[in-house]
């Protein structure tokens, strides 16, 4: 025998009955009708809405019945279907239908005194008393038909203005009418659980009435709600398979799927109450962490993410793609914490030692901090990149800056080497010339300088180290006179710390030791400031040089300059 659900397929695919249309006949949502057809409802819940899809389905009374009886309904005859032209069934709260499920019908009375013999040409007066109780039995009926439909309205929630919003839908139930179990409430507790204890307020869980069927789907819910993510799913007796659609598709994570299996019917309740939410808890966080990378809000993404890290997977490649994407936040904050970054590629690399993205960004994050040795490191991270991707010029700028950060003749030789590269496959980088014209500066070779700090001119006449590099290296020459020009454009533009330190070099070459007192201090409290790791390893020597311009004495001979010449 046939079930309901493959009836009600058969019969409307016979007719070409939308789902919309059947709905629309039997006075229920369309997702009800989905819900039959799919076997998620195992039948409807009275008879009258068995007969009213025969109705509409133009089914003979052999299929009518048929229908009623794989619905749990027994059949009925010709003339009691008639009457449901006539009777309406109550729905819950009005008149109890029979057994046998045909319509009773409703006889009304009320306390209202009329004749008993009319006369037959006239109708029989009305009391004003029967009008009242009319009017006010009307308008309770109005009352109370609005507050049922209030109460089965569904709540659909929306995302509030500045709010992240994350929508789980209804999973589907496949276990052919056996006990349900609220997988939504299940996520949404566990997700609210960790964003109370993070205090993420800006964020909220929230449950969605319906089944959401697909990612087409999916993608709707999130449009119609606002929400960032859409988590829905469904389960049957051995598994439970969670899905999450992230709103935004430029999202790494914009489709990621959870499954976790049961050994029987019976351990099914465990992967639902346990094991699922905490794994749904981790990729929702991480899937909202890449999000908010994707839209450029770093502090908050970098706060998610550490939120998932406080009780990580033990999947080793779910764990490496958060210590990632964790770096990546940290790198690019404000203000960035690039010892932590360092540290989670080291993380991400300590797994998996060929991530070629994560040997770039450490190089990079290490050329940032500055500190002892990370030159080097930067070095060996970076040739790494090299190595597999050879065609790449970015990473040859790279490894030049490094080059230039480690100084000594043989590295400027090679981050000439390597920018040579650069520009060879990118010839308009304007980084690439700039760096290479750093290191001619060093070598002091005037005309290559020259040439390629012009090419830069022209590439990026808005390039935001060339004044100052222009500076630095006409006062290296000895040229003051040409280079003070370059070192006031340089501070117009930092307006700080950045290039007060060459001008000073340059005022006292020029005698006024006054101006160069006043750069080299504000130098000093800039430094201060934003490096004081820097500040302190080169205090004693600006303290010397500040003495002597009081003394009225220029520091600054021959051999200054060609030491600070070969500086990193």
């Amino acid at each position: 025998m046939r079930t309901f659900a493959e009836l009600l397929t058969t019969y409307t695919a016979r007719t070409g009955v939308t789902d919309a249309e059947l709905a629309r006949a039997v006075g229920v949502q369309r997702q009800t009708i989905f819900r039959w057809k799919e076997g998620l409802v195992a039948r409807p819940r009275s008879a009258e809405d068995v007969l009213h899809c025969a109705s509409k389905l133009r089914l003979t009374s052999e299929e009518r019945d048929e229908l009623l009886i794989a619905a749990g309904f027994p059949p009925v005859g010709n003339d009691e279907v008639s009457n449901l032209s006539r009777n309406k069934l109550a729905g819950p709260g009005g008149v109890a239908a029979a057994p046998s499920g045909i319509p009773l019908t409703e006889t009304l009375t009320t306390a209202a005194s009329v004749s008993t013999a009319p006369a037959p040409h006239r109708r029989a007066a009305r009391s004003p008393r029967f009008w009242a109780v009319f009017a006010g039995g009307a308008l309770l009926a109005i009352v109370l038909a609005l507050m049922f439909l209030w109460t089965r309205r569904p709540d659909y929630p929306q995302a509030r203005p500045g709010e992240t919003l994350i929508a789980i839908g209804q999973f589907a139930n496949y276990t052919g009418g056996a006990q349900g179990y609220n997988v939504t409430g299940r996520v949404r507790e566990a997700l609210e659980r960790e964003l109370t204890a993070d205090r993420q307020s800006a964020v909220r869980a929230a449950s969605w009435p319906d089944v959401i069927p697909d990612a087409t789907a999916a993608r709707a819910v999130a449009r119609r709600s606002g929400a960032a993510l859409v988590i829905w799913g469904e389960y049957d007796s051995g598994r439970v398979v969670a899905r999450l659609t992230a709103a935004e598709p430029g999202a790494e994570a914009s489709e990621l799927r959870v499954e976790k299996l049961a050994a029987s019917p019976g351990d099914l309740p465990t992967a639902i109450n346990g094991d699922l939410p905490e794994e749904i808890r981790y990729v929702a966080l991480l899937t909202l962490g890449q999000l908010y990378i994707d839209r450029g809000d770093l502090t908050r993404a970098r706060a998610i993410l550490e939120q998932a890290a406080a009780r990580p997977p033990a999947d080793a490649t779910a764990l490496t793609g958060l210590y990632f994407l964790l770096g990546y936040a940290s790198q690019r904050g404000e203000p960035a914490d690039l010892d932590a970054a360092i540290e989670y590629y080291g993380q991400v690399l300590a797994w998996h030692p060929d991530n070629l993205a994560a040997h770039n960004n450490r190089g990079l994050a290490y050329l940032g901090r500055g500190a002892p040795g990370d030159a080097a490191s930067a070095v060996a991270d970076l040739t790494e990149v090299i190595a597999a991707l050879p065609e790449d010029g970015a990473t040859y700028n790279n490894r030049a800056a490094a080059y230039l950060q480690l100084g000594g003749a043989e590295n400027l030789a090679r981050a000439v080497a390597d920018c040579d590269r650069a520009i060879a496959l990118t010839p308009d980088s304007p980084e690439a010339t700039f760096n290479r014209g750093l290191a001619h500066v060093r070598q002091a070779n005037r005309p290559a300088w020259q040439a390629d700090f012009a090419r830069v001119q022209a590439l990026a006449p808005d390039h935001p180290g060339l004044q100052e590099a222009l500076c630095w290296a006409y006062t290296l020459d000895g040229e003051p006179e040409v280079a003070l020009p370059y070192c006031d454009k340089a501070i117009a533009l930092n307006s700080g710390g950045p290039g007060r330190d060459s001008r000073g070099i340059a005022y006292a070459q020029l005698g006024r030791f006054t101006e160069a007192i006043t750069d080299f201090e504000a130098y000093l409290a800039s430094l201060r400031q934003e490096d004081p790791t820097r500040h302190d390893r080169e205090l004693a020597r600006y303290q010397t040089w500040l003495a002597a311009l009081r003394a009225g004495q220029n520091p600054f001979d021959q051999a200054t300059l060609d030491q600070l010449r070969r500086e990193p």
